[in-house]
């Protein structure tokens, strides 16, 4: 049946942009927050290890998209844990853009 096979192929086209549109969104938000992360940093720089070491990454996968920032350093768990929290920027950043990320990615989906 042409007409089911060109519905099926428009839906999938439409999943295919909107996966698309997430990814991209996604990068800009990981972009972001590994930015805001490094020049918010509430440590002295001893090496500039650290700041250099935090990163940003998103991807999709399946049906999720996942947005991360986390540090390369194996003393960045200190540095968020450690100290009563004193050196967290991880959970601070996040926290500060998830509600603009949800609104950002409730628009995507409308269009």
């Amino acid at each position: 049946m042409a007409g089911a096979d060109q519905v099926k192929q428009n839906m999938n086209d439409w999943l295919n942009r909107r996966l698309a549109m997430l990814q991209a969104l996604g990068d800009h938000y990981a972009a972001k927050m590994e930015g805001e992360a490094k020049d918010n940093k509430p440590w002295v720089n001893r090496t500039g290890m650290a700041q250099k070491g935090l990163f940003g990454e998103a991807r999709v996968a399946g049906d999720l998209l996942l947005v991360r920032i986390a540090h390369s350093v194996e003393y960045g768990v200190s540095l968020e844990l450690g100290y009563q929290g004193k050196y967290a920027i991880l959970q601070p950043t996040v926290q500060r853009n998830a509600p603009q990320f949800f609104r950002d990615v409730e628009e995507l989906m409308r269009r």
